[in-house]
């Protein structure tokens, strides 16, 4: 529950941020993330059954969410949507777990992990945006 309950304030710190401080890709790619949060809750099943059997339905959605992430990278000239892009991917193909008999813990987790990793390149991809080219600030 902890678990949770901490994703979704890293979820919404970092959603807010990018709303208010990034551009373009930033806004759309954190309204994706948070939509397939949201969506994957609604539809993943029972408690008792969870990840027992591939979960199509968050397939779908998580594949959505790949092609949209797929599509901000093809349009965005900045290198970090393609990193996010590689992460979604990774957790589309954690739908594949049940082919190899890994248990629902396991599966949960292949699925589940990347979003974690999307959250925290997205927050560095917001600070960075208002960033000079060269890099860092001057401190002078």
């Amino acid at each position: 529950m902890w678990r949770m309950m901490i994703y979704g304030a890293v979820m919404w710190v970092i959603a807010i941020y990018a709303f208010r401080r990034g551009g373009w890709a930033e806004k759309l790619a954190a309204s994706g993330i948070v939509a397939n949060s949201y969506l994957t809750a609604l539809l993943v099943g029972p408690v008792d059954v969870m990840y027992q059997r591939i979960e199509l339905e968050v397939a779908l959605l998580d594949l959505g969410l790949l092609f949209l992430l797929g599509f901000i990278a093809l349009r965005s000239r900045k290198f970090w949507p393609m990193w996010v892009a590689a992460f979604q991917g990774m957790a589309v193909l954690g739908h594949l777990a049940p082919y190899v008999h890994a248990s629902p813990w396991i599966y949960n987790r292949a699925v589940a992990l990347w979003s974690w990793v999307m959250w925290i390149v997205l927050g560095f991809a917001v600070y960075r945006h208002h960033l000079p080219k060269g890099g860092l600030p001057d401190r002078a």
